[in-house]
């Protein structure tokens, strides 16, 4: 969102799915991903940003996947993106 003029707004919802499965949405006000990116978004050295290495979305998926969860993101260009991310837990293992 960094040379976006106007308000900048970051959403983040955290929540459960179902009684396994704990769900986080970040949603940004920014202006979206272009659709020829969204292939490519989570591959190692992908980068939009200057002087970027393009290694922590690709990470973050990887991490999650390994652990059971799904990280995967929505965008419409001009009006933000959405990522959702998914990951399963224990109910023994939660605090109260």
């Amino acid at each position: 969102m960094s040379g976006r003029p106007g308000s900048r707004v970051i959403t983040l919802r955290a929540g459960t799915v179902d009684s396994e499965t704990l769900a986080i949405t970040v949603r940004d006000s920014g202006p979206g991903i272009p659709p020829d990116d969204m292939a490519r978004l989570f591959d190692p050295f992908f980068t939009t940003k200057d002087g970027g290495m393009g290694m922590g979305l690709a990470i973050c998926r990887r991490t999650l996947e390994a652990h059971g969860g799904r990280l995967s993101v929505v965008s419409t260009p001009g009006s933000g993106a959405t990522f959702h991310l998914t990951l399963p837990y224990s109910q023994e293992h939660a605090s109260p």
